[in-house]
């Protein structure tokens, strides 16, 4: 029974940890204001940096990522918002930027519960591993074998970015999106897509995936040297 519960205990700490690490990940990086700034600064538009494209200055590209980011962490916000562009008054967004945006904001506020209810059965496991003083070797054992899956998967998804990263984020939309091409929007007319271009995503998802892989090859560090140190003792 006691190995049966171990078991059991190690397959959820294991899936919510990964859960975890993978949505943590990606709500770093997707919000991180820092790793914006340095890609607008790097990242330019058919000869002129993405600001300048758009014809708004740095700071007001700052506010406006600012603004988006923040819309899509709040279920009552607008994506109503006026700049002058190109020295005219205008609204940054259209419609069709607008519909796609809440359909974005969905996926991420179902991420972020996603993200705390993993934490929190994570922790409450882990705590209960320890207190019932389950093997350190069956947690161990249990993770080794799902992180070779996961490994094996994000082998192939690298390779797929690296060679195809259009035919990646095309899937990718289709998976999370389906029954609509509001995401299909044009480089030359809409401030959405000049914000974050194609080559800013191929960077935010390697990103991600680099971040994701440091995480779970910490655990198995944190945990190999943990049965280690369990079969030296026993």
């Amino acid at each position: 029974m006691q190995k049966t519960n171990s078991k059991v205990y190690s397959l959820i700490i294991v899936i919510s940890f990964i859960m975890m690490s993978l949505l943590g990940s990606v709500h770093f990086w997707s919000f991180n204001e820092s790793f914006y700034r340095n890609e607008h600064d790097k990242l330019m538009l058919y000869g002129k940096h993405i600001s300048e494209y758009i014809g708004i200055s740095d700071d007001d590209l700052a506010k406006l990522t600012h603004f988006t980011l923040s819309y899509l962490n709040d279920p009552k916000a607008t994506l109503d918002i006026q700049m002058k562009v190109n020295g005219k008054q205008r609204e940054i967004f259209t419609d069709d930027e607008k519909a796609h945006m809440i359909d974005v904001r969905n996926l991420n506020l179902a991420a972020n519960y996603l993200l705390l209810d993993s934490f929190i059965v994570f922790t409450a496991f882990i705590i209960l591993y320890i207190f019932r003083k389950h093997p350190v070797s069956v947690l161990f054992g249990c993770y080794k074998k799902v992180l070779l899956y996961i490994m094996i998967f994000i082998g192939i998804i690298g390779i797929w970015i690296m060679f195809d990263f259009d035919g990646f984020w095309t899937f990718f939309h289709h998976i999370f999106f389906p029954g609509n091409e509001l995401w299909l929007l044009d480089l030359r007319s809409d401030i959405l897509i000049m914000i974050v271009p194609p080559e800013f995503f191929n960077h935010l998802v390697v990103t991600i995936v680099m971040t994701f892989v440091s995480l779970i090859m910490l655990f198995y560090l944190i945990l190999y040297l943990l049965d280690r140190k369990e079969r030296m003792n026993g």
